[in-house]
């Protein structure tokens, strides 16, 4: 069925939810839903759950939620392998546009995407000439997915302008965390995403390393992930204590603690930018309340609404929110994000760290006699 098709009835059902919630169709057992869905599969011959899909879309379009969506059963199982951080794909993470539609929220160091030239906040416009400018999150995903080594041409948007791009798909199952040496004993630990590996893999990689003088975490463009990955993430540098926490809209508050016998004891800075999100935001959040890590960079993007998944009846997922993040102070995340403690460029904001490695040494350990 056109993607136009479904869009209408989509809306026609949003219209029709909207007005049940009123009180308009009270008869269960032959309600004008229901009157709705016999008339369109007898009239178009649409299946019953291509007619399921678009109607639980137009509820979701009708909540006004930017972040809640749904996956069929295939895309479930499209994206656990991405959370794992082994997929085909052409190596991006994507967010809901703020107009609608979808763009781009991170890109992984060295994938294909990267290597291209796209760039975060581009916004997907066209994928191998079919129109995704309005298309919802887990649609325009699947599109980009296919076998390794094929094909496909991606016209984003930039700045007002069209940009192409032909893209080859590439199978990816490299770990979404990389560490390397700064200076003498600084090591760089950058986080890509919040996978659900991140922890296990930056433990080991700081293995091969001496730190001892501190430790830069970048999180620039990291459009976050798992909730779980990153609190653990988090609490590799936090003994004890509240991580972040958020109320459900029942009023129960949720929190989450650090647990960790032997943390991570050396100077911390956390190196953030406008794309930092979500889970990301919970770290540098953490991490700022806590007094353990100095916060570098520019104002983060401001993602702090939670979701949840309930897995449906036919194998789907319907993700929905249901509470805002609070850092440990008890600052809200959504629309506000972290302010970094010092105000940096993207340029600089690496040297500047550094820097703050260094005068924190200095403070802990003067030199005697002078």
């Amino acid at each position: 069925m056109k993607k136009s098709q479904l869009q209408a009835i989509a809306v026609v059902f949003a219209l029709m939810i909207a007005s049940f919630g009123m009180g308009f169709f009270m008869n269960s057992q032959n309600s004008s839903i229901d009157q709705a869905l016999q008339q369109i599969s007898a009239e178009q011959k649409i299946s019953s759950s291509e007619l399921e899909r678009a109607a639980i879309e137009g509820m979701l379009r009708a909540s006004g939620d930017r972040w809640s969506n749904y996956r069929d059963a295939e895309q479930v199982a499209a994206e656990e392998d991405e959370l794992d951080g082994r997929y085909s794909g052409v190596g991006i993470w994507l967010r809901p546009g703020n107009g609608g539609g979808t763009e781009i929220a991170g890109i992984k160091s060295g994938s294909i995407a990267d290597n291209s030239g796209l760039k975060v906040g581009d916004v997907i416009a066209l994928i191998d000439g079919q129109d995704y400018s309005s298309a919802d999150l887990p649609a325009t995903v699947a599109a980009l997915r296919g076998k390794p080594g094929s094909t496909l041409k991606v016209k984003v948007l930039r700045n007002g302008l069209d940009n192409d791009f032909t893209l080859t798909r590439e199978n990816i199952a490299t770990s979404d965390v990389r560490v390397t040496k700064l200076s003498d004993g600084v090591a760089l630990i950058k986080v890509e995403a919040f996978s659900e590996k991140v922890s296990q893999d930056t433990l080991d990689a700081l293995s091969n390393f001496n730190y001892e003088k501190g430790i830069v975490i970048d999180l620039r463009n990291n459009p976050g992930g798992v909730l779980s990955a990153a609190t653990d993430f988090a609490q590799l540098f936090i003994r004890s204590g509240l991580l972040v926490s958020y109320d459900r809209g029942s009023g129960k508050r949720i929190t989450i603690e650090a647990a960790n016998a032997e943390p991570i004891n050396v100077p911390l800075t956390v190196v953030v930018n406008e794309n930092t999100a979500s889970s990301a935001e919970v770290v540098a959040g953490a991490l700022q309340d806590r007094n353990r890590g100095v916060v570098v960079g520019t104002q983060t993007f401001g993602k702090g609404s939670v979701q949840e998944s309930v897995t449906l009846s036919n194998g789907a997922s319907l993700e929905t929110t249901v509470g805002k993040f609070r850092t440990p102070s008890g600052r809200f995340i959504d629309k506000r994000g972290i302010t970094p403690d010092v105000k940096a460029s993207e340029q600089e904001s690496i040297k500047r760290s550094v820097e703050i490695l260094q005068a924190l040494n200095a403070i802990n350990n003067p030199v005697k006699g002078s």
